[in-house]
């Protein structure tokens, strides 16, 4: 899986239990804790992520970074492939 990929599978991991996980407002520190790489690199795949519209960024006091419905769908559908064995 390449590297941005893995990070949209993290940033699902981090909301896929709220109850409007497009709209949880995610935090660099919870990704740097989570893939334990420097926060340059996540940087990049971030702004991949964002180019194939699969997460939208805001800065507030600090970047926020949302992962958006056609995101969310895309590890949905990656899983159940990884489930089905495709």
């Amino acid at each position: 899986m390449q590297d941005h990929y893995s990070l949209l599978h993290t940033i699902y991991e981090i909301v896929k239990n709220d109850p409007q996980p497009e709209r949880y407002s995610c935090k660099p520190r919870e990704l740097i804790l989570r893939r334990m790489q420097e926060w340059s690199d996540i940087q990049q795949q971030i702004h991949q992520l964002e180019r194939e519209e699969l997460v939208t960024t805001e800065q507030q006091e600090t970047m926020v970074i949302r992962i958006t419905v056609a995101g969310i769908s895309l590890v949905k559908e990656q899983l159940e492939m990884a489930r089905s064995g495709n």
